[in-house]
């Protein structure tokens, strides 16, 4: 702003050299041979006539210019007709120097309107000389070329005030230039008129100029009254426009910039500065500096103090030579709520200090500065208010990342910016665990923590977003094919799997993820969103840290998420089925118990099997409502079967995220309570995959199942060698061989290798063997021989309804009554290394029970 003060202040000072150079060119042009009319009259006698011209003036304000309106017309007269042009402009710059010194004008504003009266002294002298052509000035051709002189040389003079005040203010206004021509004229034609009177009365009777000076005091005197009501309506027009203009305003900056323009224009001040309150202190203190609003510390001074309590106040003259000379502040009142302090200081001298009028006026712009401060922060209250509901709605209130929509806005911009993009969809393996053992805020900081970790990735704000729960998405830009999105898909994954801590303990964080590439996978934001999902959960079926999206398995999608909805209805309304598949003891034929397994008949889609809905209910959360669902069932039917048969026992299921459950226990344990069973009546069956999802976690909670006599059972083993090492360690009582060995063990010499080796490893390690998968006679015979505990297979028994089971238990108990058990199935397992006998196959073991319709 200081420079374009500079270059505002060059720009005058050249135009005024310009007026010089005029004049200069007009007394050695066309005025050079002109003489006076009447010559006689030394030109210094002129300087104090022209001193008393300017002493005398009568100011018409121009918004924050004044235009001075003097009776130098009269001296300029004269001079026309008794000097010649180089006396007359040298009387007129010289008296009038004496005039505006005296006024205290000093600097670019002096050097201007010098150089405008020697332009206009020259301008008068050539136009004169021209128009007169020799005549006798008192003739009316005299009169006339008098008249029509002044009148354009004040013209030309308010030409150059209007052109001076553009150049100051930075904008032109028409009613400056009518301001200047109006006053001008009237001033030129009454002026004209004194000086010609004053040609004539020298001429003819010179005793009558007492009596023209009584006349020329009156006129003053006039003027200044015509000044006064011009004064007045300059008032009107000036808070009309600012009431106009600050009503157009929304903004509060924008609305406190015209406030203090407009009244730093409009009382003629020096300075204008504004006080936005807070209670009775200043927020923010607003100071308009030449052309420039700036921000300064500071508050209200202790004179303002009437304005702080809703009162305006002029101050006077001040004898603290700190302080504004004069000031006046108003304050901006809405409803008895001071708003603001309104303040203007220091009037240039040649206005004097500020009156009862000025006041009043500024009482006036203060009441509309009020309202429509109030009302610009009313709109940034609601403008705020918007944009902070619009983060709101665009943003996770817990992360701070964008959500859904957010990603969604984004991945758009840059799929339209390029093509070449890729969308990675994040869900944290263990994350309900770790809610569920470590507590809901630890859970919180890792989602934060694992945000942290995903922004410090990205180049580009909103290319990082929280989908809910635990799924995140990140946009990789400029991917050259889908093998370089998986690199750096694979340091994603990398950056957010480092151990996160938490109070000392080191919580591993791992996440799997599903990719898709634009434009092999589509160019539509929300339907590549959906594909990375889609690759996502077949990550987690398939347990791989990643998998790209694979447009064979589209048509599962909609399924899924079909099926995922009315799988929720079906567990809230205890539609899902529990059946039971019995198991025997190979040697005997005599009945143990059963397992407990799940079965879902869909309306629409037919019966769902447990290795597609399972999956969707351990991705969702919905495990653990359907496991104590299933628990209950299964312990509830047991209670009733065990009047039937007393050694009967229930195994249920579990999935790894039930595992690391640390409730678990205590549930069991109600669970048990509420069906009045024995603990030992119970066995819960864990893969070897959830077992070691989290290996320390899950042998916490299995030590203290089986603290509470619950059995355990190591379900599908040998088809994972990952929890072979860790088998002499688990507390667990049983041992399940997979069906896939079992089944090709009567005719494949492998398989039977390790079903045999798998029964010689239990009973070693003092566990109880359980074969699965048999569907044939001679397998359940191998199986005696081969001195497994326990069978369980379609030859055996499908799956099958209570009522079914109850029907199937009955028969079983009758046609196969209890005998002294070679080892008791629940109690006498056997210690290792002691060989146990083992019964030949009878008839009786190999006897099929015919099955029900299933």
């Amino acid at each position: 702003m200081a420079l374009l003060d500079r270059h505002r202040s060059s720009a005058i000072g050249a135009f005024s050299a310009v007026l010089v150079a005029l004049a200069v060119f007009l007394l050695t042009g066309p005025s050079h041979q002109i003489d006076a009319p009447r010559a006689g009259l030394a030109w210094w006698l002129l300087i104090p006539v022209f001193t008393a011209a300017e002493l005398v003036v009568v100011h018409v304000q121009a918004r924050r210019e004044s235009l001075s309106v003097s009776f130098a017309e009269v001296p300029l007269v004269l001079g026309l007709v008794y000097l010649n042009p180089l006396g007359l402009v040298g009387a007129r710059v010289l008296g009038s120097a004496l005039g505006l010194l005296r006024r205290r004008q000093s600097g670019l504003k002096l050097f201007f309107n010098l150089s405008m009266f020697a332009f206009e002294a020259a301008l008068a002298a050539t136009l004169y000389g021209l128009a007169l052509g020799g005549a006798d000035p008192s003739s009316p051709r005299g009169l006339l070329a008098a008249l029509a002189t002044v009148v354009v040389t004040d013209l030309a003079s308010a030409a150059a005030l209007t052109t001076v005040i553009w150049l100051k203010v930075g904008e032109y206004d028409e009613g400056v230039l009518g301001e200047a021509v109006t006053s001008g004229l009237v001033a030129a034609l009454t002026n004209t008129s004194v000086g010609l009177l004053v040609v004539v009365l020298v001429d003819t009777r010179p005793v009558a100029l007492t009596l023209l000076l009584a006349v020329v005091v009156t006129v003053a005197f006039a003027y200044r009254g015509y000044a006064a009501l011009s004064r007045g309506h300059a008032r009107l027009e000036s808070l009309y426009r600012f009431t106009r203009r600050v009503q157009r305003e929304v903004s509060v900056d924008a609305v406190a910039e015209i406030v203090l323009r407009q009244a730093r224009d409009a009382l003629s001040s020096e300075t204008a500065e504004l006080f936005m309150l807070t209670g009775e202190h200043a927020a923010r203190r607003l100071c308009l500096i030449d052309e420039d609003v700036q921000s300064r510390p500071g508050g209200p001074a202790r004179w303002m103090a009437p304005a702080l309590a809703g009162q305006a106040v002029r101050r006077h003259e001040s004898t603290d030579a700190s302080g504004p000379r004069d000031a006046l502040a108003a304050p901006l009142e809405v409803d008895g709520t001071v708003l603001a302090i309104l303040v203007v200081e220091d009037r240039p001298h040649h206005l004097g200090p500020f009156g009862e009028d000025d006041l009043r006026l500024f009482e006036s712009l203060a009441n509309h500065a009020a309202v429509s401060l109030q009302n610009s922060r009313l709109v940034d209250r609601l403008r705020k208010e918007a944009e902070t509901q619009e983060h709101v709605s665009l943003h996770d209130a817990l992360t701070g990342l964008p959500n859904r929509r957010h990603a969604l806005r984004a991945l758009t911009a840059e799929l339209t910016a390029s093509a070449n993009t890729a969308v990675l969809v994040l869900d944290l393996d263990g994350f309900t665990e770790v809610n569920e053992a470590l507590g809901y805020a630890t859970g919180d900081l890792m989602l934060r923590e694992t945000g942290r970790r995903l922004t410090a990735l990205a180049t580009v704000p909103g290319h990082v977003a929280r989908l809910g729960n635990d799924e995140f998405v990140v946009v990789l830009r400029d991917v050259v094919d889908a093998d370089d999105a998986a690199r750096r898909a694979q340091d994603v994954l990398a950056a957010v799997g480092a151990p996160f801590t938490r109070s000392e303990l080191n919580i591993d964080m791992h996440a799997c993820a599903g990719l898709a590439v634009a434009p092999t996978h589509g160019v539509d934001a929300a339907m590549l969103m959906q594909r990375a999902d889609a690759a996502l959960y077949a990550a987690k079926r398939e347990r791989v840290l990643l998998r790209v999206w694979d447009p064979r398995t589209e048509g599962d999608s909609g399924r899924r998420l079909t099926l995922l909805g009315h799988l929720r209805e079906s567990i809230e309304s205890g539609q899902l089925e529990v059946h039971y598949q019995p198991k025997i003891k190979p040697g005997t034929g005599e009945a143990v118990g059963a397992e407990a397994l799940v079965r879902w008949a869909h309306p629409d889609h037919g019966r769902v099997g447990p290795d597609e809905f399972i999956p969707l209910a351990e991705h969702s959360g919905l495990i653990h409502p359907l496991t104590d669902q299933v628990l209950d069932a299964a312990l509830a039917q047991a209670a009733l079967w065990r009047a039937i048969l007393p050694t009967f026992t229930i195994a249920v299921n579990l999935s790894a995220r039930s595992l690391t459950n640390p409730d678990l226990p205590r549930q069991i344990l109600t669970a048990l309570s509420r069906a009045r069973l024995p603990r030992h009546a119970l066995t819960l069956e864990i893969t070897e995959t959830a077992i070691m999802t989290d290996l320390d976690r899950a042998l916490t909670v299995l030590h203290e199942l089986n603290a509470l006599g619950v059995g355990l059972s190591i379900d599908d083993f040998g088809t994972g060698l990952s929890s072979l090492a860790y088998l002499k360690t688990l507390p667990v009582n049983e041992v399940k061989v997979d069906k896939s060995f079992v089944l090709g063990a009567a005719t494949q010499s492998a398989d039977e290798a390790i079903v045999r080796a798998t029964i010689e490893l239990g009973h070693t390690l003092g566990l109880r063997v359980v074969a699965e998968g048999v569907e044939e006679a001679e397998m359940l015979g191998l199986l005696a021989a081969w001195g497994c505990d326990v069978a369980q297979g379609y030859f055996i028994s499908r799956p099958i309804p209570p009522e079914a089971f109850t029907a199937w238990l009955t028969e079983r108990v009758r046609t196969f009554p209890s005998v002294p058990p070679v080892r008791d199935p629940i109690q006498s397992i056997p210690h290792a290394g002691v060989p146990q006998p083992q019964p030949e196959p009878t008839a009786r073991t190999v006897a099929r029970t015919p099955l029900p319709a299933d």
